[in-house]
């Protein structure tokens, strides 16, 4: 017997607009009180969300978190990881979808679905823990940032090296920004004690090379506090087999100009070694 692709398509039509006829009457009128409770609590959820969106990025544009979180490490995880806003963004978002699982979980409580309900219950308790995670960690790395500029300029300043500079920096700053996501993850209910063995022994792997590989800078720089106190840039002086003008002193060695060519000397060097200072006439 072949298949009647019209007779189908008949049957479906009047099938479909009987039930349309009766959908008023028969579903919509005796459940009518029941449907303008749940299309009320999603509109209102609804408003409720964005309303609360913009009031919250008002505040936050008012105390300036949006200027002190540009252009920081924050906003870099931010874009790494998809999000196309600012920070008061998706602060912002955060808290409009918080209303919107909120609105959800009062539908579905109010439909009857109790482990439906149940479920969202939890998620609703989990929301807010996961919302002050997020601001944790948002101003641990807006910390990390601060202070890991603050000490890479104070190294630079101090130690007059770049990579030595970038490494303080970097090392307080990540630091600080592990530190920030280990107090989320605890605040979100995980176990953190282990992230915490991990990260100790991390940072002491890291101190420990750092601390070999500063073995032979340690000396010049402590070398190089007494001799700004012994000499001073123009002065002629003689170490060994040089003997030249004094150019610059930097905190692990002397720049020394010897017929027209500079030597570098270790400042331990200068200490160690007899150094011979001519005398100025006056």
């Amino acid at each position: 017997m072949a298949f009647d692709i019209n007779a189908f398509l008949q049957a479906a039509y009047a099938w479909i607009i009987n039930f349309l006829k009766e959908l008023l009457p028969k579903y919509i009128l005796p459940n009518l009180q029941f449907i303008v409770q749940i299309v009320l609590i999603i509109v209102v959820g609804y408003i409720a969300g964005r309303i609360s969106k913009a009031i919250i990025r008002k505040i936050l544009y008012v105390v300036g978190l949006r200027r002190m979180t540009a252009r920081t490490w924050t906003e870099d995880v931010l874009k790494a990881a998809g999000y196309k806003g600012d920070v008061v963004e998706f602060i912002g978002d955060l808290v409009k979808w918080s209303i919107y699982i909120l609105t959800l979980a009062v539908v579905i409580q109010v439909l009857g679905f109790t482990t439906v309900a149940g479920l969202f219950n939890q998620i609703i308790i989990f929301v807010p823990k996961v919302i002050l995670a997020i601001l944790v960690i948002i101003i641990g790395f807006m910390i990390s940032d601060f202070f890991g500029k603050v000490f890479e300029e104070g190294a630079r300043k101090l130690l007059r090296e770049d990579v030595l500079a970038k490494f303080s920096g970097g090392l307080i700053k990540y630091s600080i920004s592990m530190i920030a996501i280990i107090i989320a993850l605890g605040l979100v209910g995980l176990d953190i004690n282990a992230m915490l063995i991990f990260f100790s022994a991390l940072l002491a792997v890291v101190v420990i090379v750092f601390s070999m590989g500063l073995k032979d800078l340690i000396p010049n720089f402590t070398a190089g506090i007494h001799l700004k106190n012994t000499l001073k840039v123009g002065d002629r002086i003689k170490v060994g087999k040089y003997s030249g003008v004094v150019e610059r002193i930097d905190p692990f060695s002397v720049l020394l100009r010897v017929n027209k060519k500079n030597v570098i000397l270790p400042n331990s060097l200068l200490v160690k070694e007899p150094v011979e200072k001519e005398l100025k006439e006056r």
